[in-house]
């Protein structure tokens, strides 16, 4: 292939906002192209998912500000013997936080879980003009679940190191507001990274054989000259994610009560329920936008395969 060819292909390419765009596009035209099977999804998964997280940050809000109260309580106190018993209470605390956090984890683990493998199936089937089914997606859920869950538990050791490590850092530099900010700054920067490679990581766990960190490492690559829409995409779920993680804590803001109380609970749930929708659709959502994006890279690879392979006929 001549090198006019190769740049005149290269110029063709979709700017970065169209290519955007044309990926939300996409991927919500496959939303409502699967109506019923998305709704199942949403219904079944999808939502109890959102339910169950804001349930848990609702239940949690009591005891997270007993916590802080008692420990800030523990340092101004001029008696060494009641600063003891004021942190014993906040380990007791700490113990009941830690127990929801456990019991919550399960359910939200697996219905997260089934929400991206059913979702991307769902995308998997349509992008290659496919039609999904309530079958397909059982099927999908019984050959990828193990390839997912290991998948799923590197990504865990990953971002947990990723979020440990600028800590550590922090708390190193803690004299040095400067070299903290920095660290901040670049440990955002490569959490969100590792957010785009990680979510393309489960994509190719459930439509290819790849498992663990080799799936992890084969999404880092596909994302080698797409790295800004990665990032974009995966930004736009945290900025999502922050606004209703503000909005939560505005409707918390009102309640003063020190211990769970159902009606209380029920009354924030209830006051909260457009917001539990919308996190619910957006979480399905990302997965399919995850996957549109995946088979874009995976066609630019092809392609770029093929191009290489001519160049070296020549």
């Amino acid at each position: 292939m001549p090198a006019g060819d190769n740049s005149d292909h290269i110029s063709q390419e979709p700017a970065g906002l169209f290519l955007l765009a044309n990926f939300i596009f996409t991927s919500l035209k496959i939303f409502f192209s699967t109506k019923k099977l998305s709704f199942y999804i949403f219904a079944f998964i999808s939502f109890p998912l959102s339910l169950f997280l804001f349930l848990f940050s609702f239940v949690t809000y009591p005891l997270k500000n007993s916590i802080q109260h008692l420990e800030e309580l523990s340092l101004f106190s001029p008696i060494l013997v009641e600063s003891g018993h004021v942190l014993e209470e906040a380990n007791k605390e700490a113990k009941s936080l830690l127990f929801l956090k456990v019991l919550f984890f399960f359910p939200t683990f697996l219905l997260s879980f089934f929400t991206a493998i059913a979702a991307v199936n769902v995308a998997f089937s349509v992008c290659p003009k496919g039609k999904p089914t309530v079958l397909t997606v059982f099927t999908a859920v019984k050959t990828a679940w193990k390839r997912v869950l290991v998948t799923t538990m590197c990504v865990y050791a990953t971002m947990l190191a990723c979020t440990v490590g600028p800590g550590m850092l922090i708390a190193f530099f803690k004299t040095y507001p400067f070299i903290r900010v920095v660290i901040v700054v670049l440990g955002s920067g490569l959490e969100l990274h590792l957010m785009a490679v990680t979510s393309l990581a489960l994509v190719v766990s459930v439509n290819e054989g790849k498992y663990g960190f080799d799936a992890i490492r084969v999404g880092s690559s596909l994302m080698q000259g797409k790295r800004i829409c990665g990032w974009v995409l995966s930004g736009l779920f945290v900025l999502f994610s922050g606004i209703v993680r503000g909005m939560m804590e505005m409707s918390m803001n009102g309640w003063d009560f020190v211990r769970v109380e159902s009606t209380v609970v029920i009354k924030l749930l209830l006051d909260n329920l457009v917001w539990i929708f919308l996190y619910a659709l957006v979480v399905q959502w990302s997965f399919i936008v995850t996957t549109v994006f995946y088979f874009d890279l995976k066609k630019r690879d092809s392609i770029k395969s093929d191009r290489d392979s001519e160049i070296s006929l020549i």
